[in-house]
């Protein structure tokens, strides 16, 4: 309640001070993939049979990896945003890069799914955009020939992450398969998906109530378990799915209004900081229900209203002004 209240009443930010928040923003979280990576170098052979195992590399602070690796992500689209910013001076530019290109390595070294899907779904969506909006093809290009080469690169090259696609895609197969998948997170993750889904057509206009989605799921889970004891039932792993079992269409409806109104309006659709964060926020909620943990939900609400509603207020000044 206190981190919306603050910036309902907060004094909007001058343009340096943004920039100010975004540097700090960029730098901690470079700093914490460097000493993450250095938790990885000190034992390359372990750290890689746990991702053998399913496993992530517990980042320093021991935030949770889902919400560590997409706060990276953002990190990197935000410093190479920022260096376009006027306020930047070439030595700020020039540091914001080394920030990108660290962050980027690092989350290939550490082989965080969720990250790298977001990192290259929005990779997908700024080369469609430099090449079909902009008109700027070599760029766009580029782009695409990173989005493509890269990841076969990683593969070849960095043992990491060709342990984390030989083991998701053995994880799969179980799902797949019918085999046992009680080790498996994403063999879970697509067995809650299934059962999420058979509760929410069950209610589909108004669901069972957000406090009792676990209880429904679990509910679902005695009827079919998919082979898995108590312990190793999965929740939604969905925040879309989430909604729709907890408050079905209608609360389906409000949560995509949230995500996707802000691009009816003009200015909004025209800030990069507004958009990479929706769309990131939007591809990281399909594999998981990030506002379901605390750390999950501030820094959704953080990053909303930093970016979107302090986008509005200056779209609505500005409009006051022009008048």
């Amino acid at each position: 309640m206190v981190v919306p209240l603050a910036f309902a009443v907060a004094v909007p930010l001058s343009a340096r001070q943004k920039f100010g928040i975004g540097l700090l923003y960029v730098g901690l979280a470079t700093l914490l993939s460097i000493t993450t990576l250095r938790g990885y170098l000190v034992d390359p052979e372990e750290a890689n049979r746990m991702i053998n195992m399913g496993h992530n590399i517990p980042a320093t602070t021991g935030i949770f990896h889902i919400h560590f690796s997409i706060m990276l992500a953002l990190a990197f689209f935000f410093a190479l945003l920022m260096r376009s910013s006027p306020i930047a001076i070439p030595a700020t530019r020039w540091l914001l890069l080394g920030c990108a290109l660290v962050i980027f390595i690092v989350m290939h070294v550490l082989a965080y799914r969720t990250g790298l899907l977001v990192l290259y779904a929005m990779l997908l969506f700024d080369a469609i955009s430099l090449v079909v909006l902009q008109r700027r093809f070599l760029l766009g290009l580029f782009t695409l020939l990173i989005l493509v080469g890269f990841p076969l690169v990683a593969y070849h090259s960095l043992d990491s992450v060709k342990e984390r696609v030989d083991t998701t895609i053995y994880d799969i197969e179980h799902y797949q398969t019918q085999q046992d998948i009680s080790d498996f997170s994403a063999s879970k993750r697509l067995a809650a998906w299934e059962t999420a889904l058979l509760i929410a057509r069950e209610h589909p206009i108004l669901g069972v109530g957000m406090a009792d989605v676990d209880k429904a799921m679990l509910y679902q889970y005695a009827y079919y378990n998919f082979g898995m004891k108590p312990k190793n039932w999965a929740m939604t792993h969905n925040q879309y799915l989430e909604y729709a079992v907890g408050g079905g269409v209608v609360g389906l409806l409000l949560w995509l209004l949230v995500l996707f109104a802000p691009y009816l309006q003009p200015p909004l659709r025209r800030n990069p900081y507004v958009i990479h964060f929706l769309l990131m926020m939007s591809v990281a909620n399909l594999v998981d229900s990030l506002l379901q943990m605390q750390i999950g939900f501030n820094m959704f609400v953080f990053l909303y209203g930093f970016l979107v509603v302090s986008a509005e207020r200056e779209a609505r000044h500005t409009a006051v002004s022009a008048a």
